[in-house]
């Protein structure tokens, strides 16, 4: 597989730094997508990955021990914006079928717009939360689309669809896409430098980006009650006073004085009528 021609799928990639050690690694989610896109492909073929910038060598060659047998870096300027980006990434992935990416950048605050600006750029449409995909026997695609509250969405492709997809954040956590990783497929596979886009617009000025470590994420809005369900229904049928002051046990006094306090009990809780 050459450079010029890529896979039907092709999986955007990129380099995360670890919060802690500072170090530059490879993509949890970015490695779920290849995982999805080599189970869709089967034996039939492998995706194609592709970068837009400077990507180490060792973070590229982490993303081939995952069983794939090459990874291009377009070249793109350190100090290009989004659309720069874009535009690099559309001609690289033009003659691909599908586009699969991640969410968003796991290091630090991340827009996440880059899939949606690249699906503007290639007048195609997009897909979100994406959790499977399926090949058809037609040579279509069975697109999963995850919903909040566990629903699922299905979306069909037909054979020719260009698109793109985003995967959902839960892709990670499938048991059936292990994120494994082979030393001798990282040594065995193809790093390749792709040619630089014609006609590719250049910023107008040089962008100042001034790096600092990430903020820390805000505390979810606590609940605005924490009664109890038990706490609601006593309240519901009008003995939530005695829920809160506790049971009565009595000791003294006859079987028919124990039945009256039993029984005007009973008519506080709405559970007989009150003339009984």
């Amino acid at each position: 597989m050459s450079s010029t021609q890529p896979s039907l799928l092709a999986v955007l990639v990129s380099v995360r730094i670890d919060t802690t050690s500072g170090r530059a690694t490879r993509s949890r989610a970015d490695t779920a997508a290849i995982a999805l896109a080599q189970k869709a492909l089967g034996e039939s073929g492998e995706p194609w990955l592709c970068t837009a910038g400077d990507m180490p060598a060792g973070v590229a060659r982490d993303y081939l021990a995952q069983g794939v047998s090459q990874l291009t870096r377009v070249p793109a300027d350190g100090s290009a914006g989004l659309e720069e980006i874009v535009q690099v990434l559309a001609t690289a992935c033009r003659d691909s079928e599908l586009v699969l990416t991640g969410p968003r950048g796991e290091s630090g605050p991340a827009s996440g717009l880059l899939p949606y600006a690249l699906a503007k750029c290639l007048q195609r449409p997009l897909i979100n939360e994406v959790i499977d995909l399926l090949p058809e026997t037609d040579g279509g695609w069975h697109v999963t689309q995850a919903l909040p509250r566990g629903a699922r969405r299905s979306w069909r492709l037909e054979r020719g669809t260009a698109a793109v997809l985003v995967t959902s954040a839960r892709l990670a956590s499938r048991e059936d896409l292990p994120l494994r990783y082979s030393w001798a497929a990282a040594q065995a596979g193809c790093l390749t430098n792709g040619p630089i886009a014609t006609g590719t617009p250049q910023p107008a000025r040089s962008a100042d980006w001034t790096f600092e470590p990430a903020r820390r994420q805000r505390r979810p809005l606590a609940p605005a009650s924490t009664e109890s369900g038990a706490a609601r229904m006593a309240r519901a049928t009008g003995s939530a006073e005695s829920s809160r002051q506790g049971g009565i046990v009595i000791r003294d006094g006859s079987a028919v004085d124990k039945a009256r306090l039993l029984l005007e009990h009973l008519r506080k809780l709405s559970l007989v009528h009150p003339s009984t």
